[in-house]
């Protein structure tokens, strides 16, 4: 009878789906990768990304990393955009390919797009929104330009040279969140203030 139910039981553990990432592990992970079925994660997978993303190399990199070991990188989800809205942006920034963005920062374009900004305001947050530059603004953390405006497109009270590299991240996962922008306005009120 013991022979049983220690059969039964090791079935048991071996068939029941694994919830290797904690939730703070899985806002992390999505930061760099927001299309990755996490869930179905062993626990080495979730180790091997989360060491990854302590790592001291840059947000390019990392998003890089994760990338070649799981196949599902920030990029993966294309932006979906009408004539309208590529012709809109197209007026203020030349050659970007749209469909190697997140949705995000295209919407967050848009939004500065049809915004009350002067002209010349409006082409700078736009082209810093939707022309990557990889290189760090600041000693403090790894945000690029891009990822900076698009927290303050947000947040645009907040300096963004002045966050840690875990509140950017934390930022930007709630900003890719596919949350109202009502809620993910309050929720990085919360978080950086």
């Amino acid at each position: 009878m013991k022979r049983i139910l220690t059969a039964t039981a090791l079935t048991f553990a071996v068939a029941a789906p694994a919830f290797a990432a904690t939730e703070a592990e899985r806002a992390q992970i999505e930061t760099y990768l927001p299309n990755a079925d996490i869930s179905a994660w062993s626990d080495a997978e979730v180790a091997t990304a989360m060491n990854v993303i302590r790592s001291n190399e840059s947000r390019s990199e990392i998003t890089g990393q994760l990338t070649a070991l799981y196949g599902e990188g920030e990029v993966s989800g294309s932006a979906m955009l009408t004539e309208a809205e590529v012709a809109i942006l197209d007026g203020y920034v030349d050659g970007v390919d749209y469909t190697m963005l997140p949705q995000a920062r295209v919407d967050a374009a848009l939004v500065a797009a049809q915004s009350q900004m002067n002209d010349g305001d409006k082409a700078t947050r736009i082209e810093a929104l939707l022309i990557e530059d990889d290189t760090p603004m600041s000693d403090a953390n790894d945000a690029t330009r891009g990822e900076a405006a698009l927290i303050n497109q947000y947040a645009p009270e907040v300096d963004v040279t002045t966050l840690s590299n875990e509140e950017v991240a934390s930022a930007l996962a709630i900003i890719n969140s596919n949350e109202m922008r009502g809620d993910i306005e309050a929720k990085l009120s919360g978080l950086l203030m």
